[in-house]
């Protein structure tokens, strides 16, 4: 092993956010890494400014890309870097969030403890205008203190740190998986089985991002994994019950089908339509509803 860290960056089409990201990380107070960007067929300029980049910086960098140059999708371009890795720990990070200083650091507190996984989150710097942005600040790992005990499914490839044998054992993520959504939480319980290992929460290993969705691009891809990745990933584990409470809301029982009665298209739209002229303390707090609406609404689709 010759460094301390890879760092997997996927990156598809935001070329200037990448520079960002990459100059944030050549301010980290820890120097032994290597950055392994994996581009998912970019056509931006991407390739282009990462040659100029590669030219003159003082970072250890590998570029990669698919074979035939085109789009794969998020999974299968995470897992160019996994011929590559060889490093003690591995650092999964969006390629549009801009890591603190001390962000290597931070990750390296924990991961020393053991075969452990440092479970960071993206903090959204626009959050207190974007609804969705809000939102996801109020979720997740998000309502534990750092350094808590949190459940494996909050394992999220946006900031993670994991020993590296726990990615290449597990050969990355699922390939297979290209549409939107799901792919963390497949890896996620991947890793829970596989190893069981304690999941910490890495409040202080921030990365900073911007969200540009709206709240209909993000329902619109709640919609889209309801009808692809949600049932791809329950057909593939089946025993993973807990994987949004879907066998609940799914079972023949008198709550089950009370529950697919209050997620009814046509009571999701009114709270969509709510969420959206509501102040964001109020749109929060709706969001789950309409969420779990449109997933079931996708997951029915094709039933």
């Amino acid at each position: 092993m010759n460094h301390l860290f890879d760092i997997i960056l996927p990156t598809y089409n935001n070329r200037e956010e990448l520079h960002a990201c990459l100059l944030g990380l050549e301010s980290q107070s820890i120097h032994d890494m290597r950055l392994l960007i994996c581009v998912d067929g970019s056509m931006d300029g991407t390739m282009e400014f990462l040659d100029e980049y590669c030219s003159h910086t003082s970072m250890n960098i590998i570029v990669l890309q698919h074979p035939d140059g085109k789009n794969h999708g998020r999974n299968a371009t995470r897992n160019l870097a996994l011929p590559h890795v060889n490093a003690r720990f591995v650092i999964c990070l969006d390629s549009d969030a801009i890591p603190d200083p001390d962000f290597l650091e931070q990750h390296l507190c924990i991961l020393e403890q053991g075969d452990c996984i440092s479970a960071g989150d993206l903090t959204y710097v626009n959050a207190h205008k974007n609804h969705w942005a809000a939102y996801l600040h109020t979720r997740g790992k998000k309502r534990y203190p750092n350094m808590a005990l949190i459940p494996f499914q909050y394992i999220t490839t946006g900031n993670l740190g994991m020993p590296a044998t726990f990615f290449i054992q597990l050969q990355g993520q699922d390939s297979a998986m290209r549409g939107y959504g799901g792919g963390d939480t497949e890896f996620a319980y991947r890793v829970h089985i596989a190893f069981n290992p304690n999941v910490y929460h890495a409040q202080l290993a921030i990365a900073r991002s911007f969200m540009q969705k709206s709240i209909n691009e993000a329902l619109d891809q709640m919609e889209e994994f309801g009808s692809g990745n949600l049932r791809y990933i329950r057909a593939k584990h089946p025993e993973f019950t807990q994987l949004f409470n879907m066998n609940l809301v799914l079972g023949k029982g008198l709550q089950s089908r009370l529950i697919r009665v209050l997620l009814h298209p046509f009571l999701g739209s009114i709270t969509e339509f709510l969420v959206k002229i509501s102040p964001i303390g109020i749109s929060i707090r709706l969001l789950p509803h309409a969420i779990m609406s449109r997933m079931l609404k996708g997951y029915q689709r094709i039933a």
